[in-house]
């Protein structure tokens, strides 16, 4: 606590500084001036907890320092010394909030004890401005609280008693009692987008998706009697997450019907804030106590069944529902294959998925074997075709999109189609030899120097290693080897031509790092050693 002393006399400055015990009464730093000048600076600097002072200074009173003070909103408890006992001082004294009023001569042990008194005045505001933080603090953090509590009590897999949970809301200051009533939401978000059948884009790239989400919901039940308390991720692709309501009126009764109509209007709002699809899956209303299994069992039923974007589903216990896999009629997709008419392939598909849909045989276990065997279609038709469809479908686009394809209609049909049109695709490429053999020779022109054998060629065209030999000597009338000898000899002989370098390193950069090899090979394209080469082309240069 630090004190300032202000007075024009400074016998009296000196006086207050050596005979008052000023560490007894808790005063850590003693500030003096000896005008309001000097005051103001030592105000601006450092935290002044009492000031002392004259009223009547040549360079302003200590009634205009205090008024000052009062303007920059600074809570000083003010104690006043003064020779004159005026009505008028003591009257504006007490407008300014000063805290004691005292004449002069000046007895050290009544000042004491007046200085004591604003020590304690000064601790109860500390006190109070301490206490109106924290309560600040806990309004506008009780969020970040409350879904803290959340993240806790759930994701633990100890099963938490009833004195437990009571016990946890009091360490964390939460007004929940027992009896308060909870209803949770899973909220299946699908973010993802597929461009030009090469690039993954997601609405949720930015920083603050989450935030945007969590205020979506707030505003859509802003007039509703459910109050969003909790927002949890619940997996490592931000896609999937928890909402857990708080009933604020018990008593009121919220049907089926209102339900749904709540949830599907919190879906229309996403679309159009965000536009993204997602799933609603509302699950029991619970008590505190009984709120975590609820949401297990809810999870638990979530993953044994089939997303379906932009609806809203109430959960009613989970029933499990096997059925028998009907494998559609692949011949006829086939031929559609065959014929290059996707359309067709594409609309079979979703009409097969379509009718499972309508007679409630769609599971997930249905689901995966109907996309096995369309992937096995694909592939095996690509392979009769020498296309290496495993090497085609490699990287993020393909294997993200197969990952995806298990959560929904929708997420299983974009994979079916994205399967289809780049076969499709590469079919017609493949189908001009003319431009596979392009790819290769411009791959071969600019990689010369690498280790380039068949198989690597063929993870350059998606092709099997024998078909690309045998099409790639028909269209040119050299084999693939003879082509990449040549390309390298003639890289050779211009090195040799046209600079210094000496044969064993332009071996190594034409991709021969046995020198003798190289030799060999050069003398039988040339009929000359790389040496008897050089100097052939160097003795011709000087005859010109």
């Amino acid at each position: 606590m630090n004190v300032l002393i202000v007075d024009d006399d400074r016998f009296v400055v000196s006086a207050l500084e050596q005979k008052i015990d000023w560490a007894s009464l808790g005063i850590q730093q003693i500030y003096t001036a000896y005008n309001i000048r000097q005051a103001k600076k030592i105000f601006e600097k450092d935290t002044i907890h009492i000031l002392i002072s004259d009223i009547e200074m040549p360079q302003g009173s200590g009634l205009e320092l205090l008024a000052w003070i009062r303007s920059e909103g600074l809570n000083v408890q003010a104690i006043y010394l003064t020779n004159f006992a005026d009505f008028n001082y003591a009257q504006k004294a007490i407008e300014l909030q000063s805290f004691e009023y005292y004449l002069k001569p000046i007895e050290f042990e009544k000042l004491k004890l007046i200085i004591l008194k604003a020590v304690n005045k000064v601790k109860d505001s500390q006190k109070y401005e301490d206490a109106i933080k924290v309560g600040h603090y806990w309004q506008q953090n009780k969020e970040e609280l409350v879904e803290h509590f959340w993240h806790s009590y759930l994701r633990t897999t100890d099963s938490n008693s009833y004195e437990m949970l009571q016990k946890q809301l009091k360490i964390k200051q939460i007004d929940y009692s027992m009896n308060d009533i909870f209803l949770p939401l899973l909220l299946a978000f699908f973010p993802y987008s597929l461009v030009d059948n090469k690039e993954i884009t997601s609405v949720f790239e930015e920083n603050d998706y989450q935030h945007k989400l969590k205020t979506i919901i707030v505003k859509t039940f802003k007039n509703s009697s459910l109050r969003l308390d909790g927002f949890l991720d619940l997996n490592k692709n931000k896609e999937e997450y928890l909402a857990i309501f708080k009933l604020q009126d018990t008593s009121f009764e919220m049907s089926s019907k209102d339900v749904i109509a709540s949830f599907n209007q919190l879906i229309t709002n996403i679309n159009d804030l965000i536009k993204c699809d997602v799933q609603c899956e509302v699950g029991v209303i619970s008590t505190l106590d009984k709120v975590k299994p609820s949401i297990k069992t809810l999870q638990f039923s979530s993953k044994e069944t089939i997303k379906y974007r932009n609806k809203t589903f109430m959960f009613e216990g989970h029933k499990k529902n096997v059925q028998k896999y009907v494998e559609p009629n692949l011949q006829l997709l086939e031929h559609y294959l065959h014929i290059n008419n996707k359309l067709s392939f594409i609309n079979k598909c979703s009409q097969y998925l379509t009718n499972l849909l309508e007679k409630n045989a769609l599971t997930p276990n249905v689901l995966c074997s109907f996309r096995l065997d369309i992937t096995q279609l694909i592939y095996t038709h690509l392979k009769k075709k020498e296309i290496l469809a495993n090497k085609l479908f490699q990287g993020k686009t393909g294997d993200f999109l197969l990952e995806q394809s298990s959560r929904s209609v929708e997420d299983l049909m974009i994979y079916i189609t994205y399967l289809v049109d780049v076969s499709l695709d590469y079919m017609e490429f493949t189908d001009s030899q003319k431009s596979v053999v392009k790819t290769i020779r411009d791959y071969i022109d600019q990689n010369y120097q690498e280790n380039i054998t068949r198989a690597s060629l063929a993870k350059i065209v998606y092709l099997s290693p024998d078909y690309i030999a045998r099409f790639f000597k028909k269209e040119t009338g050299i084999s693939l080897v003879n082509y990449i000898i040549k390309k390298r000899i003639a890289i050779a002989k211009d090195l040799l031509s046209t600079t210094d370098l000496p044969v064993h390193t332009i071996s190594d950069k034409v991709g021969y790092g046995n020198y003798s090899y190289f030799t060999k090979l050069f003398k039988k394209e040339t009929n000359y050693t790389p040496v008897d080469f050089r100097r052939l082309t160097y003795s011709k240069h000087e005859n010109y």
